[in-house]
């Protein structure tokens, strides 16, 4: 899902900043908005694996063996299981990273996370209509005793993910853009 057509719900974007839209204190940031709302290209990937248990700690996704206790335990409940990567895509973080006035960078940045929170409704969305499933609980890596190290691993489950959706990951499990979230799903 590499063009969601992001749209920027600006009564929950000003309620999240404490704000009130149209108001003096505004007037700066409408200008950021106005600048930089049409920049977020938000995107994700996603697919269905094939989850096996190999014990109480151990699993694989399409064979590519992952270490979670919580997660073998979510597995064992689950009928779908949903690999995913979440961005809010490489241009608005890089916009952001080029402004010099600081609240422009904390304007854009929260427009990353909407951006980013966007894919993910997105996603939910398309499982359902797709699956007719609703996502029931998720792990994300570094939470819940599923080790960033394992976790990161997701990423072998897609390939070449910086070309569809403009994301790499670290060693250490960081992301760039930093506005995305990797996970499994369960439905």
């Amino acid at each position: 899902m590499t063009n969601l057509g992001f749209f920027l719900n600006e009564v929950e974007f000003y309620e999240h900043i404490r704000m009130k839209k149209g108001s003096r204190r505004a007037l700066p940031i409408e200008r950021i908005l106005e600048t930089a709302r049409n920049i977020p290209k938000p995107k994700v990937l996603y697919r269905v694996s094939e989850a096996k248990i190999i014990d109480a700690t151990h699993f694989t996704l399409d064979g590519v063996e992952f270490v979670s206790e919580i997660g073998v335990e979510k597995i064992s409940q689950a009928t779908y299981v949903f690999p995913n990567i979440v961005t809010a895509g490489p241009e608005i973080e890089n916009y952001c990273l080029s402004r010099e006035n600081v609240l422009d960078q904390y304007i854009i940045m929260e427009l990353c996370n909407f951006a980013c929170e966007f894919a993910r409704e997105a996603l939910i969305r398309d499982i359902k209509n797709r699956y007719g499933v609703e996502i029931r609980d998720c792990i994300y890596p570094g939470e819940d005793g599923f080790r960033l190290e394992s976790g990161k691993r997701i990423f072998e489950l897609f390939e070449n993910v910086e070309a569809e959706i403009g994301v790499t990951v670290t060693e250490m499990g960081l992301t760039t853009p930093s506005r995305t979230a990797y996970a499994i799903y369960f439905g």
